[in-house]
Formats: structure tokens, sequence, C-alpha cells
């Protein structure tokens, strides 16, 4: 939990909170875009060189940092480098919805693995999920379903970025955004635990 919140900070409140505070010591709105994005790129490098491990994802975010940087700074308008997280997030929702066409969706990874690192691991069988799967049809569907409703939601989550970096004052932005992440966030998960509760998920995986 601690480092996940520690993962929060730096990607997340440090990047808007810096660029506040740069545009209150008078630095330009695209210098201080680049100089806060810093801390979520050292982060991504320092994994991969710590693990000896780079994957996909992280690969596209310093694609798109780099890409957004490049042509902000081309076109000396900063509106590009604020929609690049929207980019991300798009390819995140695009993700979820891809991976339906495979064996297990991505919700249902992502669940699992969460799961099992919770004091709920046990009440909710999540050794066995691998083995559910094949063999429960409501269990399969909740996982697709779930999986489609955070696929379009990040995928609308990232068109109302776009959106807001190409329509509002450029320093309005970054704070938006932010509160944008926890609207979305909440809201999935508010309708996720809906969803869960009408078709009894978590009530069925207890009970059998």
């Amino acid at each position: 939990m601690i480092r996940q919140w520690g993962v929060v900070l730096l990607e997340v409140v440090v990047p808007v909170a810096g660029y506040y505070v740069l545009r209150g010591f008078g630095v330009s709105a695209l210098f201080a875009l680049a100089l806060c994005a810093l801390p979520t790129v050292l982060f991504v490098l320092y994994r991969a060189i710590r693990w000896k491990k780079i994957d996909t994802l992280a690969i596209f975010v310093l694609t798109i940092f780099a890409i957004s940087a490049g042509f902000s700074f081309v076109t000396g308008s900063p509106r590009f480098m604020l929609a690049k997280a929207g980019w991300v997030t798009g390819v995140i929702g695009a993700g979820f919805l891809v991976s339906l066409l495979f064996a297990r969706p991505l919700a249902f990874g992502m669940a699992r693995s969460m799961i099992a690192k919770s004091r709920f691991a046990d009440s909710l069988r999540a050794a066995e999920w691998d083995e559910l799967w094949p063999r429960h049809a409501w269990f399969r569907r909740a996982w697709r379903v779930a999986t489609v409703l955070w696929g379009a939601a990040l995928i609308a989550d990232a068109a109302g970025r776009v959106l807001l970096a190409y329509t509002l004052p450029v320093d309005s932005v970054p704070a938006l955004g932010t509160a944008l992440y926890g609207v979305t966030f909440v809201a999935v998960q508010v309708l996720q635990h809906l969803y869960f509760r009408r078709v009894g998920l978590w009530r069925r995986l207890a009970a059998s």
C-alpha cells in the first residue's frame, strides 16, 4: 500500500504541484511541463535499470513524452504536451478492449493480482481463478463486462483529456486533468461494484 501511494505521489501529485510552483517563479508553461514530467521519466528508467526489464507500456510512455516534448518545443505551444496524458490513457483503454480477444481479459488478471495480495485472497479463492474460468460462464462474463467498462471509461477519459488540453487555458489543464483521473477512477469503481453486486460475483466466489 505504501509503495502504491508512493507511485501516485511521484507520478501524479509531484508533477502537478511542481508545475504550479515553477509557474509561480515565472517559468514558461512549456518548460514547466517538461521539467515536471522528468520525475516520471526518471522513475520509468530507474525501474528498467533496477529490474533489468522495460515493458511495452514504459516504452510507450517514454516515446509519447519524447514526441510531445519535441513537437511542443518546435511549435512553441504546450498544448500537445498537455494532451500526452490523453494519448497514454487512450492506449491503455484500447488495451483493455483488445485483451477481450485473448484467453483472459485484462480486468481479470489485474483484479486477481491485487486480491491475491490482500486479506481477501482466501475467502475469494484468488488462487483458484484459473480453474474457475473455464467452468463458470457467469465468472467469465463478469470479468469481460468489467474489462469493457474499464476500456470504454479510459477511452472516454482520454478524449476528455485531449479536449481539455486544446480548449481551456493552459494553466488550468494540469489541475483539471488530475481531477479527471479521480472522477474516472471513482466512477468506474462504483459502476463495477454495483454490477458485481447485481450478478453476485463476490457472493458466489465466497460460497462456491
